[in-house]
């Protein structure tokens, strides 16, 4: 899985590190809550299967 930052440009170079991983920062959590939402879904199906009254 490629991290999504983009190309690199020359003001990148000049700009604090606190940038960079402000946006690694940002993208971590932002995928970390489209993870857990689909966690939640599936388990939303397990449990309706497990409980199922066919």
């Amino acid at each position: 899985m490629t991290i999504p930052f983009g190309e690199p440009e020359p003001s990148d170079a000049l700009l604090n590190k606190s940038v960079l991983s402000d946006r690694l920062r940002f993208w971590l959590n932002t995928r970390l809550r489209l993870l857990a939402k689909e966690q939640r879904i599936q388990d939303a199906r397990a449990l309706r299967g497990e409980f199922s009254l066919d």
